[in-house]
């Protein structure tokens, strides 16, 4: 008898209606569309933090250990900004310093799948691309400094400055540390494209909203970390 009441119970109870359901999935759906983005780019800082770290640290090390081999950084033989009134012969005179600098140097402690000639932002192919076994690129163009651009994730989207891709300069000169990379001085060889004097991480913040190419600089004082007033 116990049982039947217990049946009976259960199916004379209310079903949920079809408009009931739909309002429940709409208002998952709305919470979802506000919520994912802000878990999406979350996990993107987070992975792009650990990629910078590791890149910063690799770079940083491998200049140690070929200084080992090589003597210091500023005797490192490296010509830049290699002139010719052909602009191909130029381009393929600094792609080919570029490529000679790194395998020199770098290669034997950065594992390089390849490297290939690309274009800087002048439509002048003189740069280096720079293919490393973690997925992520540098497009390296030989000026006065080592100047190139971190990709965290290669040719991936979005191939945007301060989101995914990142400025650097390598110095091998002591007044060009001091140039470009303001309070941290001559002891920093890889360091930010920078050209103002920043001293301190507000000057850095106020800085970087007008200018995307600064955002290592940030985040050196942010230890390489995304803050919440970080302007993406």
């Amino acid at each position: 008898m116990k049982r039947d009441l217990n049946l009976k119970q259960v199916f004379n109870k209310k079903a949920f209606t079809l408009a009931e359901v739909l309002i429940t999935l709409g208002i998952i759906g709305v919470v979802a569309a506000m919520t994912l983005p802000a878990l999406i780019q979350k996990q993107h800082r987070k992975e792009t933090s650990v990629k910078l770290k590791k890149f910063y640290s690799q770079m940083y090390q491998a200049i140690l250990l070929a200084q080992n081999q090589y003597g210091e950084i500023e005797y490192w033989s490296r010509s830049g900004n290699l002139k010719d009134e052909d602009a191909e012969n130029q381009g393929l005179k600094n792609f080919n310093e570029t490529k000679k600098y790194w395998e020199t140097y770098y290669a034997p402690y950065i594992k390089t799948l390849k490297i290939e000639r690309s274009s800087n932002s002048s439509g002048v192919n003189q740069n280096a691309k720079i293919y490393l076994a973690d997925g992520s690129t540098l497009d390296v163009w030989n000026g006065g400094c080592m100047t190139f651009d971190y990709d965290v994730n290669g040719d991936n989207k979005p191939n945007k400055s301060g989101v995914d891709r990142f400025g650097f300069n390598i110095c091998e000169r002591r007044d060009q540390r001091v140039m470009y990379f303001g309070s941290f001085g001559e002891k920093m060889i890889i360091g930010p494209q920078m050209f103002s004097p920043v001293t301190n991480r507000d000057e850095a913040l106020d800085y970087c909203k007008n200018s995307s190419q600064c955002t290592p600089l940030l985040m050196l004082f942010d230890n390489w970390e995304f803050k919440d007033d970080y302007p993406w």
